[in-house]
């Protein structure tokens, strides 16, 4: 691929690379790049005798563009180097460091950059190596090819929702026909890239992806490096969000160094819960933790993402990661067939779906392993929401008779009465207290996109309440995430992991006989 790209095969290895760069980057460094970030001057240099000292010495390599700025993060200098001319960098690189050492300092080490930072805050973008990008995948060198623009705006902001960056990114607005290699071409500039997962809607001519990266800061990086630029040449521009972590046992530590160790990640989330084992070789840049259930690895992720663990280090990055332990997905051949009434003849309630070994942690695998037994029209006020039922736990039998009329047509669901989730222990005894034969579980979704019930449940959510429907023989209770939901699946199902704070699902409580509706 390289060679298909017009891209020289000489791949430097990782000596002279700082952590900072290998913990983002891993330890490579890229083929090809016009800037560096120096680091590791000696203490008693000050601004103005950094900047004179490279000049000096990397004079023959102008023109070029010297910037010396205080790291906001930590206190030392930093130097970046923007290069006009192409190989002028990596030269340096390889030719010049017993020099820089020399006269700036024994420690001092550089990385490829790409984006500045300065006194302010700011992030700047590099205009000699982005303008260099853009016109190399313009002419045509590879199947990567992109229509980039040369001008970039003078300075650009992390955006809000960066606070809560996840490892996972959702690329949007794609080819129909996109390849992976193609999107790992793009990607891999930023970090390692563990997961490409490419989505193709039936009846459109666009894509999207799940990208995974080793590391939330790398996903930060691409997110802002190629938000609005297209994957090809004249083609559409990306749209580019943070994936939803999959809630798991198993989370990521990242933003680690030398002054962390075994020990202090073991205290530190023992706090939320019993902790099963933690990954980590002292000196790494990230590690894995392992809790017992999910409940301890939620209030964990929560409670210590963005959290320092010494007085002295910089915050960490805590994510979800894919828990080793857990069966692997379902294939799409294995979907159980989809069923609108028990069979003629059967004698009694079909067996409930699932059981513990089914495990069920995303909605792929829900979708694989449980059909939906019921769909139709949920609405609130004047709205109205097609949404799917798919039957989790309960008689089959029940979801039928109570949902369908005598013609065996789909009931409107029509919520009527909204149940604050603050005080219903009555209610929940009440449930729990009903057999398979009694009582349905389900997970609703949208009909045709899970994102289109995500108004219902936010009105939910909000509102910290359940939704009421009354049907003939029965009475069905709605609920958004909560302890309330959680703890019915825990009792009836809990092989079902699908549900966390920011998923587009409701639970569905369908009783054969309506216990007393508790007051508002």
């Amino acid at each position: 691929m390289q060679e298909e790209r017009g891209r020289s095969s000489y791949r430097p290895n990782c000596n002279g690379l700082s952590s900072y760069y290998r913990e983002r980057f891993g330890s490579h460094s890229p083929e090809q790049y016009m800037n560096l970030r120096i680091s590791g001057f000696d203490d008693r240099m000050e601004r103005e005798e950094i900047k004179k000292c490279l000049t000096n010495e990397l004079k023959k390599f102008a023109p070029f563009e010297i910037k010396v700025v205080k790291n906001p993060e930590e206190d030392e200098r930093l130097a970046y180097v923007n290069f006009e001319r192409n190989e002028c960098a990596r030269k340096v690189r390889y030719n010049l460091m017993n020099k820089l050492k020399a006269v700036l300092g024994k420690n001092v080490q550089c990385d490829p950059a790409g984006i500045l930072r300065d006194q302010e805050g700011k992030y700047i973008p590099d205009r000699f190596n982005r303008a260099q990008q853009g016109d190399k995948r313009e002419s045509g060198n590879g199947g990567g090819n992109r229509n980039r623009p040369t001008k970039e705006p003078s300075t650009w902001r992390l955006k809000k929702d960066d606070d809560e960056a996840t490892r996972t990114l959702f690329v949007g607005n794609m080819p129909s026909d996109v390849k992976e290699k193609e999107i790992r071409a793009i990607f891999e500039e930023y970090g390692k890239v563990e997961e490409v997962d490419i989505k193709t809607p039936i009846n459109t001519d666009a894509a999207y992806a799940f990208v995974m990266f080793q590391t939330v800061d790398q996903a930060i990086s691409a997110k802002a490096g190629e938000q609005e630029r297209s994957l090809r040449n004249g083609g559409s521009r990306m749209k580019i969000g943070y994936g939803k972590s999959q809630v798991s046992r198993r989370l990521f530590v990242g933003g680690l160094g030398s002054w962390c160790d075994k020990e202090l990640l073991q205290k530190a989330f023992s706090e939320y819960g019993f902790v099963e084992h933690v990954d980590y070789d002292n000196g790494d840049p990230f590690a894995y933790v392992v809790f017992e259930n999910t409940h301890t690895s939620q209030e964990a992720c929560k409670n210590l993402k963005g959290a320092t663990l010494t007085k002295s280090n910089n915050p960490i990055m805590v994510d979800y990661a894919k828990d080793l332990t857990a069966q692997p997905e379902k294939p799409q051949f294995m979907r159980k067939r989809r069923a609108s009434k028990s069979p003629v003849g059967a004698s009694g309630p079909r067996t409930p779906p699932g059981s513990p070994k089914d495990v069920v942690s995303n909605f792929e695998e829900l979708d694989a392993t449980y059909a939906p037994t019921w769909s139709g029209k949920m609405a609130l006020k004047k709205t109205d929401y097609p949404v799917k039922f798919y039957r989790v736990y309960g008689a089959e039998r029940l979801v039928v008779k109570l949902l369908r009329d005598e013609d065996d047509v789909p009931l409107r669901l029509l919520i009527t009465q909204r149940l604050s989730l603050s005080s219903q222990n009555s209610l929940y005894e009440k449930l729990a207290g009903c057999s398979s034969k009694e009582l349905s579980l389900g997970v609703i979704t949208g009909k045709k996109a899970l994102e289109d019930l995500q108004p219902l449940v936010n009105y939910f959510t909000n509102k910290d309440a359940a939704g009421v429907v009354t049907v003939p023989g029965g009475i069905l209770y709605i609920f958004p995430f909560c302890e309330f939901a959680l703890k019915l699946l825990a009792d009836f199902t809990p092989q079902v992991h699908v549900f966390n704070e920011n998923c587009p699902f409701l639970l569905g409580a369908l009783a054969v006989r309506a216990p007393e509706t508790p007051t508002n």
